[in-house]
């Protein structure tokens, strides 16, 4: 994954520091062909935000990102977390943006990433404990993730012209937390039907198709679509009649809405309804 022994040996020589590992940290170099897999983060006018932080004694905070269904945020302490053990160093953080309930966790494997700008090519540093995050831990990283003079030697190349580089890996490798569907149905004295009254129908007729009001069931905006003239393979032959889920932001990402509905055209003389039973998933 990280290149050949001879790849990684001749890399370590290009620095100023020694690309050494521990027991809790593992350092090693990769392509800049290769970004970070799951977010990346430039910084223009380092100088300045630096110094603007350390005034505040405050973080660098990214913006969010996802993987693995859950938000996420990486902090970044320039001069170090010295609440943490980490002057001296660059201290990178993960946090997790959204709340756990209580008995559920979740355990990743996280690396941060600076840019060689120089010689094209990540440094990779990695944490070699699991990361547990739960409802009262959402911060977990590494406070000594690389020496200050390291970071802002020109030879490194990881600051330059007061740009930097940095990226994010998070791999969850475990989680008590719930996963798959949740099903709910409708109880017996909930408003199950909506009755749409079409007037003048000869007049929406000439109309390639047109939207009922909205209407609510089960907490669901929902709207009916009728083609007066047909719609697809059923064009100048029939018409056509959907429904359709009118506020689809509701559902969150990777959620999907399965429904069973039934669609109805009434008959106002004597004979039977055309009735139609359908599924959705939205």
């Amino acid at each position: 994954m990280f290149g050949s022994l001879g790849e990684i040996c001749a890399d370590h020589m290009q620095y100023t520091f020694k690309i050494e590992n521990s027991t809790e940290i593992l350092k090693s170099i990769r392509s800049g062909e290769q970004p970070p897999a799951h977010y990346k983060l430039d910084v223009d006018s380092f100088s300045q935000v630096a110094a603007s932080l350390l005034l505040k004694s405050c973080f660098l905070e990214s913006t969010e990102f996802s993987v693995g269904g859950y938000r996420w945020v990486i902090q970044i302490y320039p001069y170090g977390n010295k609440n943490d053990n980490g002057d001296g160093h660059i201290s990178i953080y993960l946090k997790l943006c959204d709340k756990l309930k209580p008995h559920f966790f979740i355990s990743v494997i996280f690396r941060a990433l600076i840019y060689d700008q120089e010689r094209n090519k990540y440094l990779i540093i990695q944490d070699l404990q699991e990361k547990h995050f739960d409802a009262t831990n959402a911060i977990r990283g590494m406070p000594r993730a690389l020496p200050q003079s390291a970071f802002h030697s020109e030879y490194n190349g990881f600051l330059v012209q007061d740009r930097c580089t940095f990226g994010a890996e998070v791999f969850i490798i475990n989680t008590n937390t719930p996963t798959g569907a949740k099903v709910s149905s409708l109880n017996s004295n909930s408003i199950r039907t909506y009755t749409w009254r079409l007037e003048k129908f000869s007049e929406i007729s000439t109309y390639d198709n047109t939207y009922s009001p909205e209407f609510t069931i089960n907490s669901r905006t929902w709207k009916l679509r009728v083609y007066p003239k047909g719609y697809g393979t059923q064009k100048d032959k029939s018409l056509s009649l959907y429904l359709e889920l009118a506020q689809r932001n509701d559902l969150t990402a990777g959620n999907k809405l399965y429904v069973e509905y039934e669609l109805r055209m009434k008959n106002q003389l004597n004979g039977e309804d055309r009735i139609k039973t359908c599924k959705l998933t939205s």
